[in-house]
């Protein structure tokens, strides 16, 4: 988040104050809290503090009898049973319901998941990809025939004889 705040040769002081905030049902440290709260720390000397205003909040819905604010007491509450205990929750609630019946957010919304779910597809094909390309490496390294390794790791006969060429070219040099 840090990097589109500054431009080139602004000083570090620049920096906005960052927050990110999670909201979790289950107590993912295990530690009983009702909210953890980082900041950058040196790990040799935890008395340091980058002090760059980067803050990252973990609520902890299950725990929110252990929150001393109010608002996000009863927010809490609201997160694990979808009912009110304030004027807040109430506008939240009415806020969702509004949004639910908002023909446009929910198109809007539908495909920023499509989008989402796109791309999460295309990087891991690309993974699997870039998987088989080392592995490819690998067995042509070790005098695998190219159509053999294209067979076991479903890449193009073409690709493999590309790779194999690659790697002869890199050897004469």
């Amino acid at each position: 988040m840090d990097t589109t705040q500054l431009e080139s040769g602004q000083d570090f002081k620049n920096l906005n104050s960052s927050y990110v905030i999670f909201i979790c049902i289950p107590d993912i440290f295990k530690k009983g809290l009702g909210k953890y709260t980082f900041e950058n720390l040196c790990l040799e000397n935890p008395e340091i503090k980058l002090n760059n205003r980067a803050y990252k909040y973990f609520f902890i819905a299950r725990n929110y009898d252990k929150l001393l604010n109010e608002q996000q007491k009863a927010f809490m509450k609201c997160m694990l049973s979808n009912e009110s205990s304030s004027t807040f929750t109430e506008k939240i609630i009415r806020m969702v319901k509004n949004a639910k019946h908002n023909t446009q957010w929910r198109n809007s919304f539908m495909e920023f998941e499509r989008q989402l779910a796109y791309s999460f597809r295309e990087g891991k094909a690309e993974g699997r990809d870039e998987k088989a390309v080392e592995a490819s490496v690998e067995l042509l390294k070790k005098g695998v025939a190219p159509e053999i390794i294209a067979e076991c790791v479903k890449l193009p006969l073409e690709t493999v004889l590309e790779l194999e060429k690659g790697i002869n070219d890199f050897e004469k040099n």
